[in-house]
């Protein structure tokens, strides 16, 4: 037993400080993004590539290294990640143009794709099936460190030392992190091997995300690119029927759409992505505010989150106990509600709203989402078959990204819907936005982004149904689902 702890302590150290640096990088990118626009000259969708490239970089990789991972185990993909992530973080601060730091942040994606992907399947494989739930509450908690650490030291670093060491500072903890990989972790899981790697289904999966999410980035520029942007959406719809069509009839399949016979997965990874396309801009939308309506700068907008990640860490920590103990399907309910209502009082949003009251909104988005996360992601990894977390690990961060960068676009497209694209760029990638706008910009703003928070307070509650959906089928706790997911896929 003293054994299994020590051992449990060891993937710990590793899989949390991967959380720990994911956190710390996406938090400082949203404190960031309208100085790194406006010292790269920028647009509006342009800085926002900034974050969607990463997601995409993340999506794009996520099947395959499911597979990779069921097939030739988790430890060596874990660390390679690390690796690419830490390189990619170094070169990011050398950036000299727009373009170049979203082709950087889609590399940083692919290492990231590994490294976070693969740590939740590391502690599945290591962690006793009666404290799943606590242990990925622990690496959740990691992560929410890292963005408070983003937060606190991100505008100051950026305010101080310049954007650039945002990147810079942080790369010798990657650096250092790669060889502690290589000597903590022991490859738990073994590989049944034999089975080939679907490669076309790769392809398609991949092209049809990105021709999507470009589509709705043509979409948010206006009436001038419709036409591609529709062309792109059917072409992205093409390949996704097409990949479909294919996992069905290929024996090796990237994606095993058995998985999908089993209701805790299934349900599960809907929840994930409806969640994710209702929260994704929560926070960069906060940061617009902050920082183009109410006038803070880089430094002060980072503490104005600061107590939604404090909620964060704490109902993170609280959801992964209560789901050991009550079952996954009420606390993710609970979470989706909270979330849902912290929405709708942030869609009430104006220019004279006072910082105190946008804090106490984002507090009650940070309770709503640590409620959620942990939960859902231990009912989708519960609920199937060892040899197939990888994979489920996989699509349940498919679902998170890909509903991330929805979320983008969504909060773009109704945003548009209230201001203009011109100005809205002029006030948010312009260094000197507020003083030099017209109060009425300033105004159509804050309603652009009030607008946004009302639909995703919608969103919220379709992510709610799926939950409500489970409560029914979740007197089993965690154990349960797995032995069902094994007869099913037998079957």
């Amino acid at each position: 037993m003293e054994k299994d702890s020590r051992s449990m302590l060891h993937v710990l150290s590793v899989t949390t400080l991967a959380a720990f640096l994911s956190g710390l990088d996406a938090r400082i990118t949203v404190i960031g993004l309208p100085v790194v626009a406006a010292a790269l000259g920028a647009d509006l969708e342009q800085a926002l590539w900034f974050t969607q490239a990463y997601m995409l970089g993340s999506s794009a990789t996520q099947l395959i290294v499911g597979r990779l991972a069921d097939l030739y185990g988790r430890v060596r993909l874990f660390t390679l990640g690390f690796a690419v992530f830490t390189v990619a973080m170094l070169l990011c601060g050398f950036s000299t143009s727009p373009s170049l730091l979203i082709a950087l942040r889609f590399v940083q994606g692919l290492g990231a794709a590994l490294m976070m992907n693969l740590s939740l399947t590391i502690i599945a494989d290591n962690a006793p099936p009666n404290r799943l739930g606590t242990w990925l509450g622990v690496n959740q908690v990691a992560f929410r460190l890292g963005a408070f650490c983003g937060l606190t030291l991100g505008g100051l670093i950026i305010d101080s030392l310049g954007w650039r060491w945002m990147y810079w500072l942080f790369v010798p903890v990657g650096a250092a992190a790669v060889p502690w990989s290589v000597w903590r972790l022991r490859e738990r899981y073994r590989p049944a091997g034999g089975a080939r790697i679907d490669w076309a289904g790769f392809a398609l999966f991949t092209g049809s995300v990105s021709l999507i999410l470009l589509s709705l980035t043509f979409a948010a520029y206006g009436l001038s690119l419709r036409f591609y942007s529709e062309v792109l959406a059917a072409l992205g719809l093409l390949l996704l029927a097409a990949f479909i069509a294919w996992e069905l009839r290929f024996d090796s399949p990237a994606l095993d759409l058995r998985l999908f016979k089993i209701w805790g997965f299934a349900s599960g990874v809907a929840a994930q992505l409806l969640y994710s396309i209702a929260f994704g801009a929560t926070s960069i939308l906060a940061v617009i505010y902050a920082t183009c309506v109410k006038g803070m700068s880089s430094s002060e907008a980072g503490l104005l989150l600061i107590p939604f990640e404090a909620a964060f860490l704490v109902s993170g920590l609280l959801g992964g106990r209560l789901s050991d103990a009550v079952g996954y399907a009420p606390v993710t309910l609970a979470g989706c509600l909270t979330s849902s209502l912290a929405l709708y009082l942030l869609s009430t949003l104006s220019s004279s709203t006072p910082a105190h009251v946008l804090a106490a909104y984002l507090v009650l988005v940070g309770v709503g989402t640590g409620l959620f996360t942990s939960p859902n992601t231990s009912s989708i990894l519960g609920s199937v078959p060892p040899e197939r977390r990888g994979v489920a690990s996989s699509v349940r961060a498919v679902a998170f990204n890909v509903g991330f960068t929805l979320s983008l676009n969504v909060a773009m497209l109704t945003m548009t819907h209230y201001i203009p694209y011109e100005l809205a760029t002029e006030l948010i990638v312009s260094e000197s936005s507020v003083s030099s706008a017209a109060l009425g910009g300033v105004e159509q703003l804050a309603a652009a982004i009030a607008g946004s928070y009302r639909v995703q307070s919608l969103v919220m509650l379709l992510a709610a149904a799926f939950s409500i959906s489970r409560t029914a089928r979740s007197g089993v706790r965690q154990a349960g689902p797995s032995a069902r997911a094994a007869l099913s896929l037998a079957e």
